[in-house]
């Protein structure tokens, strides 16, 4: 019965905050109990539902000197200062290794993150692009059509000028310094066009690719053209069961994991010139 006394009349846990007339008293419990909520909130996960921004590049810098300048060169100056804005505003780069684990553990993900990722895996980027996220320590994500590694972008020639692709070397290089290799299928024909069995050896054949050349499989996958075939939820039941954790296609805004997500058409945001992550980004 004394103990059971004891207890009915202690007083709330915090109850005399602000009761004592001490200030540093009040200041420390006052800190003690912000400590508290910040630590029980990190243990929880964020209030707010986290959102990532995942901006798709191709080409930075200029065009060769027998090329010409098209909507996907972007201009290093203009590069740089895209991703200074994500810098100044406080935004979390992420790795493609923490955004898949964030898929699979929304908690872990921060309130704004940023992915930047590049298609097509040119060989100029090596000179441009790579070293402007090095230099502020960004991670960056490469997409390769794994069929044309060292070889030139003929799936578009006459539309783009032509250049270079990275070869496996340059693709060890750039992942050994922290940029990570990702699948753009293997022969970069959208998956509109291909019949069903071509379709599911693109999927297969380009993570085994990577994985050959470079000591470890692709986790992440960029449809081609952004398009996930004629049927996109078969397309999305193969690219599980060839072993990705997600796929991209274009269109949207930023992903925001307070929704449901369509894990194997997540959307990116298309970068280029004059592209204001201002203007896309309104709002977050």
């Amino acid at each position: 019965m004394e103990l059971w006394a004891g207890i009915k009349d202690r007083k709330p846990i915090g109850s005399d905050l602000f009761s004592k007339p001490d200030p540093w008293y009040r200041y420390f419990r006052l800190r003690f109990f912000l400590d508290f909520a910040r630590r029980l909130g990190l243990a929880m996960g964020p209030f707010v539902n986290p959102v990532v921004a995942i901006l798709s590049y191709h080409k930075v810098g200029a065009p060769p000197p027998e090329g010409w300048t098209t909507w996907n060169y972007t201009p290093i100056a203009e590069f740089e200062s895209q991703i200074d804005w994500f810098v100044n505003k406080g935004w979390t780069f992420l790795s493609a290794s923490a955004f898949v684990e964030g898929l699979q553990n929304t908690p872990l993900l921060p309130r704004r993150g940023v992915m930047v990722t590049f298609d097509d895996a040119y060989a100029s980027l090596e000179s441009s692009a790579l070293p402007a996220l090095a230099a502020r320590d960004v991670p960056g994500v490469v997409f390769v059509p794994t069929g044309l590694a060292g070889q030139r972008n003929t799936f578009d020639e006459g539309i783009e000028p032509a250049e270079a692709i990275a070869d496996w070397e340059q693709l060890r290089n750039w992942q050994a310094a922290g940029c990570s290799i990702q699948s753009h299928g293997a022969s970069h024909r959208s998956f509109e066009d291909l019949e069903n069995d071509t379709l599911r050896q693109e999927l297969i054949h380009s993570r085994e690719a990577i994985e050959q050349h470079l000591g470890r499989p692709a986790c992440l996958l960029a449809y081609p053209y952004g398009h996930p075939g004629n049927v996109a939820q078969r397309t999305a039941a193969w690219a599980e069961e060839a072993g990705y954790a997600a796929a991209f296609a274009y269109g949207g805004g930023a992903v925001d994991f307070g929704t449901s997500l369509e894990r194997y058409h997540l959307p990116r945001l298309a970068m280029g010139p004059s592209v204001d992550p201002g203007d896309l980004l309104k709002g977050l």
